[in-house]
């Protein structure tokens, strides 16, 4: 079970549902989920109904090197041995054992089936246009993943939904801060951010991303997530670092933002408005 750590000087965004005991009323705990997710919450789902064999996933060592820090599932089910990084990873990772390989390979196929149809199960209403997992198996630090949010460069007006999973022995450590909303309400006028008004959201964020780089001991909340702890949330509104962690899974669902419960909480509209609001010549995306 997740282990937090709340700073007062920090909103408290951080919210544990139990998903067994939310079956007495499934409905009313999906949509809580929902409601808390699209209002740019962190929410961490104890006793998720995903099983993971974590002994298998535990069981190799993939080579030390940066550039395998993050695997997309592409790479660890469909690897192009012609190319010198696919042969190194595999080769390196699983040597000549092809038996070994391909258990693990079912492993990734299967937990990525099934946090896919979790998504169905919690945002039945969301049309997945783009699925990528991530899977982990380097340890991650705070140089490694400093405080920062998620700036993807695009232009697209897109809904983005992320599961978490820990796959380690070991605590996977986040340190969380103030959220993309509130830091736009405390910097927006001493940074004349009203100039960015008519940027794509997505490239906004890595605006905002100054913040941390400038000032890394900005107060935050500090999760401890356990060796098979889920979490979700959209990572380009909650700033979050890691502090120590290992081996892990990370999707990335790129979503419909019409699809949404509540369309005008997706990123772009919720930029738009804070700009309006705040000073910035963009009117709020309708």
């Amino acid at each position: 079970m997740a282990v937090l750590t709340i700073n007062p000087d920090v909103e408290n965004y951080v919210h544990e549902i139990d998903w067994k005991a939310g079956q007495a009323d499934f409905e009313a705990m999906r949509e809580q989920i929902v409601s808390l997710f699209e209002d740019s919450q962190l929410v961490i789902l104890k006793n998720h109904p995903i099983t993971v064999d974590t002994d298998l996933l535990g069981s190799f060592e993939v080579p030390n090197i940066k550039r395998y820090r993050e695997l997309s599932y592409k790479q660890l089910l469909f690897p192009k041995l012609w190319k010198a990084r696919d042969r190194g990873v595999m080769f390196g990772t699983f040597g000549l054992d092809v038996a070994k390989y391909l258990r693990v390979r079912a492993e990734v196929l299967r937990v990525n089936r099934e946090l896919l149809r979790l998504l169905g199960i919690i945002f039945p209403s969301y049309r997945v246009e783009r699925e990528q997992y991530s899977w982990r198996f380097l340890s991650t630090d705070y140089s490694v993943h400093p405080l920062h949010l998620d700036a993807f460069g695009s232009d697209e007006d897109r809904h983005y939904v992320r599961f978490f999973i820990n796959l380690d022995r070991a605590p996977r450590v986040w340190r969380v801060s103030h959220r993309l909303d509130e830091m736009m309400r405390r910097h927006y006028q001493e940074r004349s951010w009203g100039s960015y008004a008519d940027m794509p959201a997505n490239q906004f964020c890595d605006i905002v991303n100054d913040c941390f780089r400038e000032n890394p001991d900005v107060p935050c909340h500090e999760v401890s997530f356990e060796q098979g702890d889920l979490w979700l949330l959209d990572t380009r509104t909650i700033p979050h670092g890691v502090l120590a962690g290992n081996r892990m899974v990370a999707t990335h669902f790129w979503v419909d933002p019409q699809s949404m419960t509540n369309p005008a909480k997706r990123l772009d509209a919720r930029i738009a408005a804070l700009h309006a609001r705040l000073g910035g010549t963009a009117q709020a995306a309708e």
